[in-house]
């Protein structure tokens, strides 16, 4: 790993694919960063649209040669990461700090030494050189001397690298434009600071920005973030669609507020409705509950068989205590505190070189750190429901349950575990790949379970009495819900950036591409169940667009004119979000599907039951 000792290897993060074995690009928006035997190149991303990509590849348009033979992240913290660039000794020449959303990077020297740009920049403002390279302009400040393709720097001088935007703002000139951002990219950020609240229907989030001196910082607003209120400075073309320039040192955005869920209510349904539940969820508890051996299908086992429970104890049905027995039996398996001293598998263990907690037997590469909330939320989520009715079992689970929220949601300095392992908090949303070993950047398809895992873990802190874990699972779980609409599911089709792209939804988002594909299957039906699934109480959030909800399921159904496909289960589940009488319908079709259309982590018994609590039965 490329990392200073000592610290927390950085895995799931929008740098990851920086840290591991060979380096790849990175994408801190806009730029795209990529690390060289001798320095680094900076590149603005040409974004194309095509049928079933939006794809911004990193390119090499200016390559910086510091002299150095090696590298190493030496800092980070939730938006920011420092790289010291090291000559043949280990010493370190300079430091590159590179912020998300800045569109500029500065390097500054620790000893003096020359670095050669592979352009020439011609100092054409007062302020600022400038280098054209392919229909993309560039800039630079430096307190170095400047001499068109090298700089002479001495200890403590820098020099910073700019991204020019595409669209001036409105009633500026280019010549505006260039020397404002050279005013801003003159004070290098040297970190970030985030802070974030809960208050009544919104959770907010600040990014401080702190700059050389104190100075201004221009920060890149995506959509998530809202309305733009501070001053313009450009526009780019990205990825994530068309974005604003702003000046913005604090950088602040509010999010709607999502409240999590747990279980459904059926208690007031019509008889005849709770008389068919009643025969579903009694043929399910037949059945011995299934016990994988793996963390993502053992979660999901337990998601299964929790909801199963809370429907056969509102049900009042025979057979109930005796369930609720296997399944506790079932999680207490894998929550033993000493589990590797008495198995064989079903347990989880500490990494001490990766700082984190995996299962023993690992699936989807979650023992390289993939996909670690998207397992464990599963876990938090049957958890919390069962302690719910039965507070006794909270102290056998504690131990290793807050082992699981460590590894994924640790909020305070430590050097057993990252801070926020997996959340990208400027971007809103999570990442999935844990060494992220891909020229596009780190990745996540799933963002319907990472939703899933927050609601998790704010059911889990709701019946462990943790107010503090409460309110930060409440705003990841509003950030990665607005951010999963914004971005997966229900984003801007009128977008130019999106003009050739032929699709409703993103099943793949990467840093340098959003792509109508998925890690297991091309099956349209699999492109959006698996960014609606497992379609827990708290998925109300994909209700915000009724209209969106019936494009993407024409998009899908049409292709088959049926329902009767691989995931029909939660696909008549996402149309029951779309109003009253398409819950209708979806009950209907719901009745008649076949039994191998049910994933293995939902049942005939919930699905009819979430359905039917979308109707309108007066």
């Amino acid at each position: 790993m490329h990392v200073a000792k000592g610290l927390v290897p950085p895995t799931n993060r929008w740098y990851s694919g920086l840290v591991f074995d060979s380096p790849h690009p990175i994408y801190p928006m806009p730029l795209s960063y990529m690390q060289t035997a001798q320095g680094f190149v900076l590149g603005l991303p040409r974004v194309t649209a095509s049928r079933h990509t939006i794809s911004g590849p990193a390119l090499p348009d200016i390559d910086i040669n510091v002299g150095a033979s090696s590298f190493r992240v030496s800092s980070s913290d939730l938006a920011s990461v420092t790289i010291d660039m090291l000559n043949a000794v280990g010493r370190v020449l300079g430091k590159v700090v590179i912020a998300q959303g800045v569109p500029y990077v500065s390097y500054t020297a620790e000893v003096a030494h020359d670095i050669v740009m592979s352009e020439p920049f011609s100092w054409q403002f007062e302020n600022c050189a400038v280098a054209r390279v392919e229909g993309r302009e560039y800039g630079l400040v430096t307190t170095g001397a400047f001499a068109s393709q090298a700089i002479r720097l001495t200890p403590g001088q820098y020099v910073t690298f700019i991204g020019f935007p595409q669209d001036l703002p409105d009633g500026k000139t280019r010549e505006d434009m260039i020397t404002r951002l050279a005013k801003h990219a003159a004070y290098p950020v040297q970190r970030t600071e985030v802070s974030a609240s809960v208050d009544g229907d919104l959770v907010h989030t600040t990014i401080r920005y702190i700059a050389r001196e104190n100075g201004p910082v221009a920060v890149i607003r995506m959509a998530h973030h809202g309305a733009c209120n501070d001053e313009q400075l450009g526009g780019y073309h990205t990825v994530a669609g068309t974005v604003t320039l702003t000046s913005a040192k604090v950088f602040s955005w509010s999010t709607p507020r999502v409240e999590a869920r747990g279980h459904l209510d059926v208690r007031n349904l019509p008889q005849h409705v709770r008389d068919e539940l009643v025969v579903a969820v009694t043929q399910e508890l037949s059945t011995v509950p299934r016990a994988p051996r793996d963390t993502y299908f053992a979660g999901k086992a337990l998601y299964r068989q929790a909801h199963l429970l809370m429907l056969a104890e509102q049900l009042d049905i025979i057979g109930a205590p005796e369930f609720r027995t296997r399944v506790e039996n079932n999680l207490l398996r894998w929550m033993h505190p000493d589990g590797a001293q008495r198995y064989d598998d079903k347990f989880f263990v500490y990494d001490d070189q990766w700082r984190g907690v995996v299962g023993v037997e690992a699936s989807f590469g979650a023992d390289e750190f993939n996909d670690h909330h998207f397992h464990y939320g599963y876990f938090l989520y049957a958890a919390a429901l069962l302690t719910r009715s039965n507070p006794a079992l909270r102290t056998e689970l504690t131990p290793v349950l807050d082992a699981l929220v460590a590894d994924i949601a640790h909020h305070s300095t430590s050097q057993l575990l990252p801070t926020l392992r997996v959340f990208d908090t400027y971007k809103g949303h999570s990442w999935a790949s844990g060494t992220a070993p891909f020229d596009e950047g780190n990745n996540q398809e799933s963002s319907s379970e990472a939703v899933n895992a927050w609601n998790g873990l704010a059911l889990w802190a709701a019946v462990s009495g943790d107010d503090e874990l409460a309110a930060l699972a409440t705003w990841l779980l509003s950030l990665e819900a607005h951010s999963a609409n914004t971005y997966w599911t229900n984003f801007e089709r009128g977008d130019q950036v999106r003009s050739g792209y032929q699709h409703n939804i993103v099943p793949l988002v990467w840093g340098a591409k959003h792509d109508y594909a998925t890690w297991f299957s091309g099956e349209p039906s699999a492109l959006l169940a698996i960014l609606v699934l497992p379609m827990s109480p708290v998925s109300h959030y994909l209700a915000k667009e009724p209209g969106r909800i019936l494009d993407n399921l024409e998009e899908v159904v049409g292709f088959y004119e049926d329902y009767d496909v691989s995931y029909g289960d939660f696909l008549l589940m996402y149309l029951a979000l779309a109003g009253p009488d398409h819950a209708q319908r979806a009950w209907d079709k719901a009745r008649e599907l076949s039994d191998d259309r049910i994933d293995d982590g939902n049942s005939r018994a919930y699905m009819l039951a979430w359905i039917a609590t979308h109707c309108d039965w007066s």
